[in-house]
């Protein structure tokens, strides 16, 4: 199994961005009542992240905007992808649609009325017992005792959100969602925890199927058969086969993924290669390294190997080596 940073995030955001796909999936899980409200043909991505300064590594997942039928007001939907619980969720939400609010003010100087944000979570575990339990209401955050809290029925935050638990839809569920974004669902769901994936892709070949048959199919498949490969416990030779079986789009696909993965692995492993040869040399020359710097070595590209080892020549200290 091949690994990158971020592969769940990866598949999140490269099927969910298209605004198809997200529709199928905002519209089963928002409040029915909402949901009937809102013209779905008007969901549009916004461009770029919100980017939290305390929280360098998190971004916003997707925001959408769209409009509820025959009013011209937009409705911002922040779409966010969760592969683990957390138990601040509500306040990391706020503080993004702090930021959301910000930037429109920023766009609209005279605004007097901020648009509503609502948030929609998509959390999926490895184990059914790390389902969600964690609070999906900011309130909840607040430690204020009972009898008080009731005496401040309207001063404390409520904002919320709509969590969709992968753990709790099963494959009809699933199905009700655009066929690209359904088979996204079933692997976000299963990948990591179903023993037998490949069973579960045969189960829904005829849907991968129809995804090949579909403008974008080579795409969509390539972002799909790539999350399989690199989290599900699936022998390349198996899924191979079922690429062959389902024709030769999907082999298209398969085989473009599999030569990429490929061809990351032997980068990471010329890296690696490096990074012990380079941490080899700083010991012997400046004796026993701090954690700090071999984390800076196992992190680095071939590159930045490439330059700390040009470094090496004429460096005094370990310092100098890596700047």
């Amino acid at each position: 199994m091949s690994h990158v940073a971020t592969p769940h995030d990866a598949l999140f955001k490269r099927i969910f961005a298209n605004p198809d796909n997200a529709a199928s999936e905002l519209r089963l899980v928002l409040p029915a009542a909402l949901s009937a409200r809102i013209d779905w043909s008007t969901l549009e991505l916004c461009a770029g992240d919100f980017v939290d300064p305390q929280l360098t590594e998190r971004r916003t997942d997707l925001l959408f905007t769209v409009r509820c039928t025959g009013q011209d007001a937009l409705i911002y939907i922040l779409f966010e992808h969760q592969s683990a619980p957390d138990w601040l969720m509500p306040f990391r939400l706020l503080r993004y649609i702090v930021r959301i609010w910000e930037a429109f003010l920023r766009d609209n100087p005279t605004a007097r009325h901020l648009p509503a944000v609502l948030s929609v979570v998509l959390h999926h575990s490895e184990h059914d017992q790390r389902a969600w339990a964690s609070p999906i209401k900011l309130s909840e955050l607040i430690e204020i005792k009972p009898a008080e809290r009731a005496s401040c029925a309207g001063l404390l935050p409520e904002l919320g959100f709509t969590l969709h638990d992968l753990s709790r839809s099963d494959d009809a569920d699933l199905r009700k969602r655009s066929l690209t974004a359904a088979v996204a669902l079933l692997l976000l769901r299963d990948a990591r925890s179903n023993n037998d994936l490949l069973a579960a892709l045969h189960r829904w070949s005829g849907t991968l199927a129809q995804i090949a048959e579909a403008p974008n199919g080579v795409e969509a498949l390539a972002a799909l058969l790539e999350y399989a490969l690199r989290v599900g416990q699936i022998p390349r030779k198996s899924l191979e086969e079922l690429a062959r079986q389902l024709g030769p789009v999907t082999m298209e696909a398969y085989m473009t993924t599999a030569e990429m993965i490929a061809k990351e692995g032997e980068i990471r492993g010329r890296a690696q290669g490096k990074a012990e040869l380079l941490l080899r040399q700083l010991t012997r020359r400046f004796g026993a390294l701090p954690e700090s710097a071999s984390a800076r070595l196992t992190a680095a590209t071939s590159d930045e190997l490439d330059l700390l080892a040009e470094r090496v020549l004429t460096a005094t200290t370990i310092e100098e080596v890596l700047g």
